[in-house]
């Protein structure tokens, strides 16, 4: 992997980049860094024909960071990218940055998936996310934009009255009631209930909708009543079952003595550059795996 210094002058944004909002703060401190201790991670650029100038594929917050800091010249990767890998990369970089609004990947996800005709699994496959996590993110798409706009990331930290992606898809199942869809999403502000209490708040509401006015009134620590009241009442109460590791776990624990028998000191430069593009590759994919398991389970860590 060649690194070449290229003034910063002679590179240009990407209009089609899926990042459109800028963290001004965050953009600052990051000028203050590479003032500091220069560009530590160098961006890609693609060369632009007949003008000797290159386009950014990744890394246009460094860019920016450079200019403020006053630099002249930056460590580039040169690629010959296709419009869709170039599209595809963006879109990783932005996706794993967890102040991109949710409402801002949905959208970028919509455009990609549209200019490259792809499914959500394809989607999925490309960006290292399941199929079922890049449907919740289109789903963000369906609700009306006031909402949409407010709903975070925050999958390891309480929501604290924020609505999160997991409150968003029980928000969503309201869209054919917008004045009661609006009520709950003041009540989560209000109240600061959480995913799993809006979850049995909108389900009482969907069974029980002539009790709809009882059910917001009452504070959410004092709803069990009403989820008792929305389950139904054949429930049968199942006999706890034996502890077992399920085969997935099993299939990834087992995955660890794999990686136990790499040695990265004893291999050829290639292999080893090898080595460490899968093990980028596979850590995007864990790192989207571990946040969609962390969404289902609530975990705070």
């Amino acid at each position: 992997m060649e690194i070449e210094w290229i003034e910063i002058d002679r590179i240009v944004e990407d209009p089609d980049q899926p990042r459109k909002r800028q963290d001004e703060e965050g953009l600052q401190g990051l000028a203050d860094s590479i003032r500091q201790h220069g560009v530590l991670q160098p961006i890609t650029v693609m060369p632009l024909a007949s003008v000797n100038m290159y386009k950014i594929i990744t890394g246009e917050r460094r860019w920016r960071a450079a200019q403020r800091a006053g630099l002249e010249v930056m460590p580039c990767i040169v690629r010959e990218n296709p419009p869709d890998d170039v599209l595809t990369e963006q879109l990783i970089e932005n996706i794993q940055r967890e102040d991109l609004q949710p409402l801002e990947k949905a959208r970028a996800l919509e455009s990609v998936k549209q200019r490259l005709g792809a499914t959500n699994r394809e989607l999925g496959s490309r960006l290292g996310l399941s199929e079922r996590m890049v449907g919740y993110l289109l789903d963000l798409l369906e609700l009306p934009e006031p909402i949409a706009r407010e709903v975070v990331s925050s999958p390891n930290r309480p929501a604290d009255g924020q609505i999160t992606e997991k409150h968003a898809r029980f928000l969503k199942q309201l869209n054919d009631d917008p004045d009661l869809q609006a009520a709950v999403a003041e009540k989560i502000r209000e109240e600061k209930i959480n995913s799993d209490q809006t979850g049995r708040l909108v389900k009482a509401l969907r069974r029980q909708p002539d009790r709809t006015r009882e059910i917001m009134a009452t504070p959410a620590d004092h709803l069990a009543d009403f989820f008792r009241e929305a389950e139904p009442a054949e429930a049968v109460v199942q006999e706890p079952q034996p502890f077992h590791l399920s085969i997935h776990a099993q299939r990834i624990l087992e995955f660890l003595t794999v990686l136990d028998q790499v040695r990265p000191a004893e291999l050829a430069r290639r292999e080893a550059e090898q080595v460490q593009e899968a093990l980028e590759s596979l850590r995007l994919a864990v790192d989207a795996l571990l946040r969609e398991c962390r969404l289902e389970t609530g975990a705070t860590a």
